[in-house]
C-alpha cells in the first residue's frame, strides 16, 4: 500500500502524534463545534479528503471501543450526514466512535458523489475513494483505542454504493456493512438501475464480490434498508443487494463446507407509532444471529429512514420510518471479524 499522509485537526487531543499502517498523523489546534465532534483530513496520493469523528463522552482509553463508518450520499457533506442520521446519539448511548468521511475535489465536481456510483472501476483496495476511506478508518483506529475486530461501515445512496465496494475489497477491515437505498457490489450500471434488470446480473455480481475479497474472503453480514417508493434508486436495487450478498456468502460457505444460510427468511412486520409500516426479512445463521436483513419501508422515498426531524435535515430524512441508525447498530453489535459476538438476542429483528 502506498504511503498516505494524514493530517488530523482535533479540538481535544493537544499535540498527540501517532503512526500506524504507514500513516503519519499530525495534530493541529481548532475548535470545530462541540469538543466531541472533531474534523480531520487525509492526503491520499495528492487527493485531499476531509472527515469528521465523533468520540462519545464515555470513551476511556485503554478500553477498546467499536467504530462505525457512516458515508453520505450525493450533494451532502459529512456534517449534514451527521445531523441527519443521529448516529452520534446512538454512539453516546452505546459507547462507540463514529467516522464520517467526505469526498475529494474530484468527487465534488460530480455532485459530491462517491466514485462507487459514478466511476466504480476507479475504486478498489488501496485506490480511489475506497482506499481513502480505509486510510481514514486506519487513522481513526491509530488515534483512538478501537477494537480492530468491531469496525463497521454503512452508507446511503452513493455512500451505499461505496459501502458495497468496501465490503468486498476490505472484508478484513469491516466486520459488517449496511446498505441504505443503494445497490449490490458494482451493481448500479449493469443491473438494478436499468428497467430491464435480469436475474443473471446478480449471478455475475456475487462471484465478482467474492473475487474482490480474494484470500481475505469471509462471510460478510449485511443489513439493507430501502423505501419501496424510492424513485431515485429503485427498490429493486435493495432487493438485488440482498440477493447478491446472500449468494456471495453462500459461495464462501460452500467453499468452507459449512451450512448455507436459509433460503427462506423469517418475516416480521411492524408500524412506527404515527409513522410508516415496514417489513423485515431476516436470514439467520445456525446459532440464531441474523447474517443478512432487508428492511422494506413502505411508502418511503429516497431518505434516511427514521433520521432527524429537524427541518434542516428534511431533504435527507424521513422521521416517520423505523430508525435505520438504531437498527443498523443493533445488527452490527452482534458481529466481529471472527464471527458472531456472543449469543444473539431478538434474532427476528
Amino acid at each position: 500500500m502506498r504511503r498516505r499522509t494524514v493530517l488530523i485537526t482535533l479540538a481535544a487531543c493537544g499535540a498527540a502524534v501517532a503512526t500506524a499502517v504507514g500513516l503519519a498523523l499530525t495534530s493541529q489546534s481548532s475548535a470545530p463545534g462541540a469538543s466531541r465532534y472533531q474534523h480531520a483530513r487525509v492526503d491520499a496520493g495528492g487527493d485531499i479528503y476531509r472527515y469528521a469523528v465523533y468520540v462519545p463522552s464515555g470513551y476511556r482509553a485503554p478500553s477498546a471501543v467499536p467504530l462505525v463508518v457512516v458515508l453520505h450520499g450525493c450533494n451532502t457533506t459529512a456534517d449534514q450526514q451527521t445531523a441527519a442520521s443521529g448516529y452520534d446519539a446512538i454512539a453516546e448511548q452505546h459507547r462507540f466512535v463514529v467516522l464520517y468521511p467526505d469526498v475529494d475535489p474530484v468527487d465534488e465536481a460530480h455532485g459530491r458523489c462517491w466514485k462507487g456510483i459514478w466511476d466504480p472501476g476507479a475504486d478498489g483496495r488501496g485506490r480511489g475513494d475506497a482506499g481513502a476511506i480505509a486510510d481514514m478508518t486506519w487513522a481513526v483506529m491509530a488515534r483512538w483505542h478501537i477494537d480492530r475486530t468491531r469496525v463497521y461501515a454503512i452508507g446511503i445512496s452513493a455512500g451505499a454504493f461505496e459501502t458495497s465496494i468496501l465490503g468486498a475489497d476490505y472484508p478484513d477491515l469491516y466486520a459488517a456493512i449496511g446498505i441504505h437505498s443503494g445497490a449490490a457490489y458494482m451493481g448500479g450500471e449493469p443491473g438494478c438501475l436499468a428497467a430491464n434488470q435480469s436475474p443473471a446480473d446478480t449471478d455475475a455480481l456475487a462471484p465478482a464480490a467474492l473475487a474482490a475479497m480474494g484470500p481475505r474472503a469471509r462471510v460478510m453480514p449485511v443489513i439493507v434498508f430501502h423505501g419501496d417508493e424510492d424513485n431515485t434508486i429503485p427498490y429493486r436495487c435493495g432487493q438485488q443487494t440482498l440477493a447478491q450478498w446472500l449468494r456471495t456468502d453462500d459461495l464462501i460457505l460452500q467453499h468452507e463446507r459449512r451450512a448455507s444460510l436459509p433460503s427462506t427468511p423469517t418475516i416480521s412486520q411492524a408500524v412506527v407509532p404515527g409513522g410508516r409500516a415496514y417489513t423485515v426479512a431476516s436470514y439467520t445463521e445456525r446459532l440464531g444471529c441474523p447474517a443478512a436483513q432487508l428492511w422494506t419501508i413502505h411508502g418511503m422515498g429516497h431518505y434516511w429512514s427514521g433520521g432527524s426531524a429537524d427541518p434542516a435535515s428534511a431533504r435527507y430524512t424521513d422521521p416517520r420510518g423505523p430508525s435505520a441508525t438504531a437498527s443498523s447498530w443493533a445488527f452490527f453489535s452482534r458481529w466481529r471479524l471472527s464471527g458472531r459476538l456472543g449469543p444473539c438476542a431478538r434474532p427476528g429483528q
